[in-house]
């Protein structure tokens, strides 16, 4: 089948048929339609491929990048992510390079690796500002504070989130004043400066409320509650936390849900009510499988396993580590790996086993 039309005919309604699946909850069944795709591509005349080649592999590594995000399995993403993105830059299409950009960063990001995130998110900043897309600006900037906390440059992390705000405000994008906001809070809390930490994480709460920002009322809620808990008052905290649960499981918001249910656990934890701690890990860890959060499924496990642990329940708790172990090395979680290891260390010395703690640590 060498006829160009033809094979841009039948492409298409394959790519349509992957694009049903998609959007249909079968993300493996679209993967799988597109690696076909992708080798009966590879076998068309080489003449027939340079004339469509380069329209048809974006298309397809378009589908894979997302249908690999919907079931979290970012390693694979970022690959096609990348692939995708050498195209859009090829094509010189500015816009669509930012919005990939972006996207791609937040897996790099989500996968614990900041430096590129950064990086990525840098060179999309110099994008959106040389298209004038101000409101991608202001998020590059907030999501570059993001990444330089998490690489523990909290002052630069400070600059870029001012930066963000700074556009937010200029632009009157009450939702991303909010989200400024609610990230600078955090970021003063990691420099130990909590009166304004609490000052700007009211700020995002009164402001969410007045939007009608549900979600992001839910999100102020829960930093709330973790910076009280970070103070020891767990009454207030855990008022918080119950607040922004309510919310998310009014709005079907499932990961926020799972979110709350583990901030609540941990909370328990630190109280040493762990029968308590344990069953509120214990609904995180079920919201978190329902809707595919491998990585808050392996986060749920490892606290169980440290649940599992203060109870003396050794033989559980190596279960639980080892459980999120295995789904941290799958997905490609390098600080996830890292954390697990610590943990089986942990457990083994706690045990007098030092030559099997000695493995881990």
């Amino acid at each position: 089948m060498n006829n160009i039309e033809e094979i841009i005919q039948a492409f298409f309604i394959v790519l349509l048929a992957a694009r049903f699946l998609l959007n249909t909850c079968r993300a493996l069944k679209a993967i799988e339609l597109c690696k076909e795709s992708l080798l009966l591509l590879n076998n068309i005349e080489p003449s027939v491929a340079k004339q469509i080649g380069q329209t048809l592999y974006r298309a397809i590594y378009h589908i894979m990048f997302l249908g690999y995000r919907r079931i979290s399995e970012n390693t694979n993403a970022i690959t096609y992510g990348k692939k995708l993105l050498v195209i859009c830059r090829e094509c010189g299409d500015k816009v669509k390079e930012g919005n990939l950009g972006m996207a791609l960063a937040k897996v790099f990001y989500t996968q614990s690796m900041y430096a590129e995130a950064k990086d990525l998110y840098e060179r999309t900043n110099i994008i959106m500002t040389e298209i004038g897309d101000r409101g991608g600006e202001a998020t590059c900037n907030g999501n570059l504070g993001a990444a330089f906390k998490s690489l523990g440059q909290y002052v630069k992390a400070k600059q870029f989130l001012e930066k963000a705000l700074a556009i937010s405000l200029e632009i009157n994008d009450k939702k991303k004043v909010a989200r400024c906001y609610v990230s600078l809070g955090s970021v003063f809390q990691s420099l130990s400066e909590h009166f304004q930490a609490k000052e700007y994480l009211l700020k995002a709460l009164a402001m969410t409320i007045e939007i009608g920002d549900r979600g992001g009322e839910a999100a102020s809620y829960g930093n709330l509650g973790a910076m009280f808990q970070s103070f020891g008052q767990y009454v207030k905290a855990k008022e918080y936390h119950e607040k922004a649960l309510a919310i998310n499981m009014e709005i079907g918001d499932k990961e926020g849900a799972a979110t709350d249910y583990a901030n609540l656990g941990l909370l328990f934890g630190g109280l040493g009510q762990y029968i308590k701690s344990k069953e509120y890990h214990e609904k995180a860890l079920e919201m978190r499988r329902e809707i595919g959060d491998r990585k808050g499924e392996a986060s749920s496990y490892g606290s169980l396993g440290g649940v599992f642990q203060c109870l003396g329940q050794y033989v559980k708790a190596k279960e639980y580590y080892e459980k999120a172990l295995a789904i941290t090395v799958k997905i490609g979680d390098k600080e996830g790996v890292a954390t697990e290891y610590r943990n089986l260390g942990g457990l083994f010395q706690s045990l007098g086993e030092c030559i099997k703690a000695k493995e881990y640590l």
